[in-house]
């Protein structure tokens, strides 16, 4: 009984096909994750009744944000784990448009009592 006798090593067109194959999978994958990217990345920023007023981080990698959430504030107690609602204004707390330098300036000449523009 006589079996077929193949040579061990592969030939050279299945090394190709299996090269391109490879090939054409890493580029697969690497083309949805760029796609995913721009698409999260829209989702996120679009978002125009969403914004961050005020951050204090209280620990390491926890902290209190207070969110502007289409007129009404919230104010966030944010860890690693979890997300909790602290407390909801009725009115704003601080005007989200607000911040920075500028904020901490006319602040202090109105507690100053100057409240004039520089």
């Amino acid at each position: 009984m006589a079996m077929g006798v193949t040579s061990g090593a592969a030939g050279s067109g299945d090394i190709w096909q299996v090269t391109l194959a490879l090939a054409a999978v890493v580029l697969a994958i690497l083309a949805l994750a760029w796609l995913l990217k721009r698409l999260q990345r829209g989702v996120i920023s679009g978002s125009a009744h969403l914004k961050v007023v005020a951050s204090l981080p209280v620990g390491p990698r926890e902290r209190v944000l207070l969110v502007d959430v289409a007129g009404t504030q919230v104010l966030l107690g944010v860890t690693a784990q979890q997300i909790t609602a602290l407390h909801r204004f009725g009115g704003q707390v601080v005007a989200p448009e607000t911040r920075g330098a500028a904020d901490f300036a006319t602040r202090l000449r109105q507690a100053i009592g100057a409240g004039g523009a520089p």
